[in-house]
């Protein structure tokens, strides 16, 4: 609970971590930990689930976060209309019942992902009076994307009613704030980064062995139609240079050696790792040279504000999220989908050309106190 503040905020998420998806969500739960530092911080998140044949509230205490997560069964029709009506209807129903639940009267509402929670951030303005300002995290709204632009009306109807209904909007990145406004549903809206842990994210105190082979790291979920692995990895394939490649993945290892198998790149020169810990992916950065990301989109990218934290520079695709900044100190921006760019960018890397210092000094503003401070001036 937050000593600093007497501010009662209610964490309204449409993602989460739970028994279901222990990682689905978990940078909105990095956000809810920081923010109880600085107010006195309840969570909130409905999910359906196999387990449970009523609605069922399991109130937590997770890292000194009150956590209330509410399981309900899911919804089985045959009839879409139906369906969609009943799902609906069902989902608000258990937030409706956590709320109850917490017994708990708030000063704000912090929604985190418009869709659905939002629905019910509504609610809680229309029925009780608390308002409500939204962190904006989907990929969804990005142009690289364009799903929200695919949505049925009813659906795009709803999004504009949360967006016109919050006190304040606040998108993961300026690219991502941009993208809301050129759909229409925004006019402002303030950035507020997702977190970097500072503890498992910092700059490798020796200087790099430049007598060594270069050492890229690539960490991601291996989708290739998010990530482009099969781009990334058909231009090491042609890389000549002597390298190491150290691919980390939260799937199945064999997976990733069957890919370098079949882009033809020296099994020698490859390390392959899955599901780190936070800890260990710290470890990894600060063991590489510089990170590659060749994603065709990104609405933010973690991996990227944790490699600069690190200290260490990348190649990375300009495809949204923090992908839009180009500074010679982070490192090679190249288009996304090019490989031929990607190949030359690997082609002419050296580590001695960058300073870890000025990239981590760049990295503070996703760091716990940068954020916590934003924080703190929002409630």
């Amino acid at each position: 609970m937050g000593k600093n503040s007497e501010k009662k905020v209610l964490f309204l998420a449409s993602w989460y971590p739970s028994k279901n998806d222990t990682t689905l969500g978990n940078f909105v739960q990095k956000h809810a930990e920081l923010a109880n530092e600085v107010a006195c911080v309840d969570v909130l998140y409905a999910v359906d689930s196999d387990e449970v044949e009523e609605i069922t509230v399991v109130d937590e205490l997770v890292n000194n976060l009150r956590t209330v997560i509410v399981y309900y069964p899911p919804i089985k029709s045959n009839v879409p209309f139906i369906s969609t009506v009943l799902k609906k209807e069902t989902y608000l129903l258990a937030l409706r019942t956590g709320y109850k639940y917490l017994e708990t009267t708030y000063d704000v509402v912090h929604l985190n992902a418009v869709f659905p929670a939002g629905m019910f951030a509504r609610w809680i303005k229309s029925n009780v009076g608390t308002p409500f300002i939204v962190t904006v995290h989907w990929t969804g709204f990005l142009p690289h994307h364009n799903v929200y632009e695919s949505l049925p009306f009813y659906i795009k109807r709803v999004y504009q009613q949360i967006f016109s209904s919050a006190k304040q909007v606040l998108p993961v990145s300026d690219h991502l704030g941009k993208s809301l406004q050129n759909l229409g549903l925004i006019k402002a809206y303030s950035v507020i980064n997702n977190v970097v842990k500072s503890d498992c994210f910092y700059p490798k105190k020796e200087d790099r062995n430049s007598d060594l082979p270069n050492r890229f790291l690539h960490i991601s979920t291996f989708d290739d139609k998010h990530k482009n692995v099969s781009g990334m990895l058909s231009a090491f394939g042609q890389l000549k240079s002597d390298y190491i490649l150290h691919l980390v993945t939260e799937g199945e290892e064999d997976d990733v050696w069957s890919l370098i198998h079949k882009y033809d790149i020296p099994k020698a020169k490859c390390i392959v790792e899955s599901k780190l810990q936070v800890e260990e992916i710290g470890e990894a950065m600060r063991l590489a040279d510089c990170l590659v990301l060749f994603s065709n989109y990104e609405t933010f990218s973690v991996v990227l504000a944790e490699a600069w934290s690190s200290g260490i520079p990348a190649i990375y695709s300009q495809c949204g999220g923090l992908t839009e900044i180009k500074e010679e100190r982070l490192g090679t921006q190249i288009q996304a989908k090019d490989v031929a760019s990607l190949l030359n960018a690997l082609q002419k890397f050296s580590k001695t050309e960058y300073s870890s210092v000025s990239i981590a000094g760049f990295a503070e503003e996703f760091s716990e106190n940068f954020i916590r401070n934003q924080l703190k001036t929002l409630y």
